[in-house]
C-alpha cells in the first residue's frame, strides 16, 4: 500500500507543477526544469516499495508481476516509439509532439501493466 501511496504523491505533485508551470510561462527555464524533476523523488520512493513488496512475493506471484511488468515495457516502449514516428512523419498527436511525455508514460505504463497482470492471472487459473 505505500507503493500506492508515494505513486499518489507524485501524481498530485506533477499536476500541480503543470499547472504552475502553465501559468508562469516567463520563469526561468533552469527553475522549470528543476521543478519538472520534483516528481522523481516520490517516484523513485515509490519504485522502492514495489521492490521491497516484490521481494517478499511467492514465486507464482512473482512470475506474474515479472511478465505483467515486462508487457509494460514493451507496450510502453512500443506506443512512444510509434507517436514519435507518426510525429515525425507530420501525422497525428499535434499536442505531444514529444510523445506521450512523463504523464502519458506513467498512464501507458499502468494501462500495459494492469493488462499483463490480467493476462498472466489468467493463464495461470
Amino acid at each position: 500500500m505505500k507503493a500506492n501511496g508515494w505513486l499518489f504523491v507524485a501524481t498530485v505533485i506533477y499536476l500541480v507543477i503543470l499547472f504552475a508551470l502553465q501559468a508562469n510561462p516567463e520563469w526561468d527555464p533552469k527553475f522549470r526544469v528543476g521543478l519538472t524533476l520534483v516528481p522523481l523523488v516520490p517516484g523513485a520512493a515509490c519504485l522502492r516499495s514495489l521492490w521491497r513488496s516484490f521481494k517478499r512475493l511467492d514465486e507464482l506471484q512473482r512470475r506474474i508481476q515479472l511478465e505483467a511488468w515486462a508487457f509494460a515495457l514493451a507496450g510502453t516502449v512500443l506506443v512512444s516509439t510509434t507517436m514519435n514516428i507518426l510525429n515525425a512523419n507530420g501525422i497525428g498527436f499535434e499536442n505531444y509532439p514529444h510523445g506521450p511525455e512523463f504523464g502519458g508514460t506513467y498512464i501507458t505504463i499502468f494501462f500495459c501493466w494492469t493488462l499483463g497482470t490480467a493476462s498472466a492471472t489468467a493463464r495461470y487459473r
